[in-house]
């Protein structure tokens, strides 16, 4: 898989390959194995969803059985980048991930824009756990703020992690933002 990169001068990248296939396809995984039912198209979604968490239909009555899990989702950032939740996500102004991590273990590391230091080098962590995706403050000097559908902000105190759901606003420092999408 070719390396993706972070903004260039010329203006932002996407940090995965654009993707022209069909939108409702399975798509291949090599993700951790997670108990799973499917919907009529042959979408994974989470053993207690009633609807298919890609396209909405309805969830027949099933075992669920053990899958590699797909891709969560995606972050789409004020900057332009976009990142597939396929794996754990640390965002900051220079973040760095432990070195002994596997490569396929190793988070996404995102690279903000912070020319007066307000964003952390590692500010914020996205945590995939089975079907939930967290959010966690690292101890970010200027905050982080989550946003959930149809609610009133909230700002993570150093530490603390926190459940989202798709359409969520992930906000770092008052300055850059994220958004949690949910894709096939």
């Amino acid at each position: 898989m070719p390396s993706f990169g972070t903004p260039t001068e010329s203006g932002p990248r996407p940090l995965e390959p654009a993707q022209e296939h069909d939108p409702y396809a399975v798509p291949e995984s090599t993700g951790p194995m997670v108990l799973a039912v499917r919907c009529p198209s042959g979408h994974a979604s989470a053993p207690h969803a009633v609807s298919c968490r890609v396209c909405g239909a309805a969830l027949p009555s099933q075992q669920p059985e053990p899958t590699p899990r797909p891709a969560l989702g995606l972050l789409r950032l004020s900057t332009g980048d976009v990142v597939t939740l396929d794996r754990g996500v640390l965002i900051g102004r220079a973040p760095k991930s432990a070195p002994e991590l596997p490569a396929a273990q190793a988070p996404h590391l995102v690279r903000v824009p912070s020319p007066d230091n307000e964003i952390s080098r590692n500010h914020v962590e996205v945590i995939l756990d089975g079907w939930h995706v967290l959010v966690r403050d690292l101890g970010s000097t200027n905050g982080t703020t989550i946003t959930l559908p149809q609610d009133h902000p909230v700002r993570l105190r150093p530490g603390d992690q926190q459940s989202i759901e798709p359409g969520t606003t992930i906000t770092l420092a008052d300055q850059v933002s994220a958004v949690f999408e949910v894709t096939g």
